[in-house]
């Protein structure tokens, strides 16, 4: 059965608020994760330091990173399977409906096009983080390696 335009549009919308709850949730997870990479790495660094190699505390460290990669991936294949759900439904509704339908919906495609727009802010703030992130890694990694060849 063939959905409305109207229904199509609810179904759109429905999904691109849960791509921005996701994507709020994963933000905060990023935030605390980042706090928490900073301690790893001061330890890491008052470690070298101190001449100080607890392997046992080491292992325990990349036992709980693998288990955070691995809810990472689940997070990214359900944003991805999100983003790809919403995809399909926008193809579809410029796809079946005319214009003269849709302009009957216009409130509803005026919301899709707020969500639209948060959606997009929300992902440039957020690859805006991780390029910063990376940049701050590469540089305490920098910092880690001076500290070795002291």
């Amino acid at each position: 059965m063939a959905l409305t335009a109207i229904e199509n549009l609810a179904d759109i919308i429905e999904v691109s608020k849960l791509l921005l709850k996701h994507l709020d949730t994963a933000d905060i997870q990023v935030q605390s994760d980042n706090e928490t990479d900073s301690e790893v790495v001061n330890e890491a660094e008052s470690e070298i330091e101190g001449g100080i190699d607890s392997v046992g505390e080491n292992k325990k460290s990349i036992a709980e990173s693998t288990s955070h990669d691995n809810s990472e991936q689940i997070n990214t294949a359900k944003l991805l399977k999100l983003m790809k759900n919403r995809e399909e439904k926008i193809y579809q509704l410029f796809e079946h409906f005319s214009s003269e339908e849709l302009q009957l919906h216009l409130a509803q495609l005026q919301t899709m096009a707020a969500l639209d727009s948060q959606l997009i802010e929300k992902v440039n703030r957020t690859q805006q983080s991780a390029k910063s992130e990376i940049l701050t890694l590469k540089k305490n990694r920098k910092a880690i390696n001076l500290y070795q060849k002291l």
